[in-house]
């Protein structure tokens, strides 16, 4: 929608190419050999992959493309603006509101998504320094076994195993990294209580949809780390324009990052634009 919306508000033709799942790296450095031979004038890319893309991204350089990288960091300086998230900083916002949740050293999981993904990477790492800087204990970190909702349902409903105990699941906190590991997580705590399995802990997501902002309002998700994809999507195109006229544009543009809870939805419009809400 934000990349639609710079596309009409600047007269650009938008081409737009995406993968079925985050974990089709071969396919996306297709695409990106595709938009090259196309000849466009320039490309705004989220890699799924930070080293995988460099070479490709390179390669439309070399063409005289330039590219601009959004929402997840890529290896290499080949690019002339990143526009994303602070995801350090989204991660640690996670671990600080777990922390003001969370009796002292409690035990902590953080659901990672699939390897190799930058922006995930980051905030799982941004939480992990947080929380253990705050005295508490991480437990387990693992990473999705696929990009698909399944595959982090698996690894969650895994892990969950280990820690149950008389009936309890013995864990005082998660983080998950994405929509993805967020709705894995919300899934697999349901079948635990489904299942009589008592489950007392401060959940933090990272991301929005419908569903999870409902979780939020229902109490079933303490709270979602959001970032703003629609002006991550307009800045991208907006910026890629601007180095296509070659103008000098900031090498980093910070789309900003909030904590998301029952009573901010409630209380404050702007939270509840952020996530779509009236």
């Amino acid at each position: 929608m934000g990349a639609q919306r710079a596309a009409d508000e600047f007269d650009v033709e938008l081409k737009w190419e995406g993968t079925v799942t985050e974990t089709e790296i071969a396919e996306q450095t297709k695409i990106i050999e595709n938009m090259i031979n196309l000849g466009v004038d320039a490309i705004a890319l989220a890699p799924l992959n930070n080293q995988a893309q460099r070479k490709p991204v390179q390669s439309a350089v070399d063409n005289g493309i330039p590219v601009v990288i959004f929402d997840s960091s890529i290896d290499g300086d080949a690019h002339s603006s990143f526009i994303a998230t602070d995801n350090t900083l989204g991660g640690a916002l996670g671990a600080q509101f777990i922390d003001e949740q969370t009796p002292s050293k409690g035990k902590i999981i953080v659901f990672r998504f699939v390897q190799g993904t930058a922006s995930t990477t980051k905030r799982s790492e941004g939480f992990i320094q947080a929380a253990k800087a705050a005295g508490h204990e991480i437990v387990a970190d693992p990473y999705s076994e696929s990009g698909t909702l399944e595959g982090s349902k698996s690894v969650v409903a895994n892990t969950f195993e280990r820690y149950i105990k008389d009936g309890k699941l013995e864990i005082d906190g998660i983080f998950a990294a994405n929509l993805t590991a967020t709705l894995g997580v919300s899934s697999a705590i349901d079948d635990l209580r489904d299942g009589g399995i008592e489950v007392d802990l401060t959940f933090v997501g990272f991301d929005s949809s419908k569903k999870l902002v409902e979780e939020v309002q229902s109490g079933k998700i303490d709270a979602l780390i959001v970032q703003s994809p629609e002006k991550m999507g307009y800045l991208a195109v907006k910026t890629a324009l601007a180095v296509s006229k070659g103008e000098a544009v900031a090498p980093l543009i910070d789309t900003g990052v909030e904590v998301v809870t029952a009573e901010r939805l409630k209380n404050e419009p702007a939270i509840r634009t952020l996530v779509g809400l009236k």
